[in-house]
């Protein structure tokens, strides 16, 4: 595998996040949320969200980016956990996206590790996150490292559709 870095993202680093963000969404989420609406995905504007949150980041949550001989590859972010459900001992995975180009190598995984001992560290003993319920591969993926579908539920409401998503789990 090539040689990969994890370090905490920086505002310079909003239009790779942007970038890799959009890419993954118009590659893993074809035929599972409107062409419309993917096809309107703009990296420039996502890049701005992308800044605004890197230059006032939350409180207790993380953004790490994966990079490779300096080339943003994906990036995972979460910490805290906002569901209101669960004990505070639980963390939360919000977001892990890999380019698509970079899919298979490693990098998903090597970054989830990273991300999960992070938690453990802070003393979370679990963590949750939110997955697309027909997004089939990336719930098998999960699956394959060790994350249970919990059960829980819910819909995302956004632009003209809703998304359906499942809770997965995983003890820390």
């Amino acid at each position: 595998m090539t040689k990969i870095l994890i370090r905490n993202a920086e505002v310079k680093d909003a239009l790779g996040i942007a970038t890799v963000h959009v890419k993954m969404w118009q590659k893993a989420y074809k035929c599972q949320v409107p062409d419309a609406y993917l096809n309107s995905m703009s990296i420039d504007e996502r890049a701005k969200v992308w800044e605004e949150m890197l230059r006032k980041p939350k409180l207790d949550t993380h953004i790490f980016v994966a990079e490779s001989d300096g080339i943003l590859v994906g990036w995972i972010q979460g910490g805290k956990n906002r569901d209101t459900d669960v004990e505070s001992d639980v963390g939360e995975l919000g977001g892990i996206y890999v380019h698509p180009h970079w899919q298979g190598k490693g990098v998903g995984t090597k970054m989830i590790n990273f991300f999960l001992e992070k938690l453990r560290v802070e003393g979370y003993t679990k963590a949750t996150l939110w997955v697309l319920g027909t997004n089939l591969q990336t719930r098998s993926w999960y699956e394959s490292r060790g994350w249970r579908a919990e059960g829980k539920t819910k819909i995302e409401p956004r632009e003209g559709f809703e998304l359906h998503e499942v809770r997965y789990t995983i003890d820390l």
